[in-house]
């Protein structure tokens, strides 16, 4: 694990109660990894299950906590704000429940400067629940 929930924070501009992302698992210039664990007390729940919504905002600080890693690794570097430049290619498969661990995989297809255009899919027990493509830009 890279950064642990404990830590999280320091890589992404969120603040409770709209942190979708408890640890990065990895992160290198080809994507990252994350995993969500959704308890009962998240705001995006509603009757139970979470909403596409929270799905996306999940890919989107993984690709925060991912790109403001690596930007830590390098010397008297803090981590850069990002911003969803748009969200396209959604699709969702699934709802998921309240008491469930998530898995986001990202993958960067293509940086241009300072945006990225990237893949991003959230799973739960191997099955896939949403993917998009997001352009992230890097403040």
């Amino acid at each position: 694990m890279l950064i642990s929930k404990e830590r999280i924070t320091s890589f992404i501009p969120q603040r409770s109660p709209f942190i979708m992302i408890d640890e990065l698992e990895m992160a290198d210039e080809k994507g990252f990894k994350s995993n969500f664990e959704i308890t009962d007390t998240n705001i995006f729940l509603e009757n139970g299950i979470l909403s596409e919504s929270a799905l996306v905002e999940n890919i989107a600080q993984t690709c925060a906590a991912g790109f403001g890693y690596i930007n830590s690794l390098k010397e008297d570097s803090e981590p850069q704000l990002g911003f969803i430049g748009a969200v396209s290619r959604l699709t969702v498969m699934a709802n998921t429940l309240k008491n469930v661990k998530l898995n986001t995989a990202v993958e960067i297809l293509n940086t241009f400067d300072s945006i990225h255009l990237i893949q991003g899919a959230v799973y739960h027990n191997n099955t896939k629940l949403i993917e998009c493509q997001m352009k992230i830009v890097l403040a």
